[in-house]
């Protein structure tokens, strides 16, 4: 009966054992970012690097910017992940970028993350050649990766809303 006990003991300390890798050890604190005007130009032009490379058209540098866990925030849905945004992007259907400005609202800071907020105009060609033009909102969730680069983790579109009978 004892080699019995012993197994039985075992069996409820093993799940045990596990949960201290969960519950007792602390949870890892991620370094806050520096707040001041050196990390709001690195974020400011991380910002005017993905709008050059929107412009571009450039599918895989535009993907790269996103973290691997990234998440883009479209009307149609969002897309997680950098495979996902790249085929979106470069699935266009023959639409071009004829120019985008993104300007800065404002910059706060939240832990390791930096929340971007401004405006956006986008100008593009349609295949059928007709010019569309959008405006409105955007909110960029930057973090810096390991070796210092900053990625998107989160980018949110809002197009301005449409006056009546347009």
């Amino acid at each position: 009966m004892t080699g019995f006990r012993f197994f039985l003991v075992a069996a409820l300390l093993l799940p045990l054992a596990a949960c201290e890798q969960v519950f007792l050890r602390p949870p890892k604190v991620e370094t806050p970012v520096a707040y001041g005007p050196e990390t709001e130009r690195q974020v400011e032009s991380a910002l005017q690097r993905y709008r050059s490379l929107v412009l571009a058209m450039d599918a895989q540098a535009v993907s790269e910017m996103y973290a691997p866990d990234g998440v883009w925030e479209r009307q149609s849905g969002p897309l997680v992940g950098r495979d996902a945004i790249r085929q979106a992007l470069a699935n266009t259907g023959g639409v071009q970028v004829q120019s985008i400005e993104m300007t800065t609202s404002y910059i706060s800071y939240n832990g390791p993350a930096v929340v971007h907020t401004g405006d956006f105009n986008q100008t593009a060609k349609l295949p059928n050649g007709k010019i569309v033009s959008v405006a409105g909102r955007f909110e960029a969730t930057w973090l810096r990766s390991d070796s210092g680069i900053w990625w998107i983790k989160r980018m949110l579109t809002r197009p301005n809303a449409k006056p009546p009978g347009n």
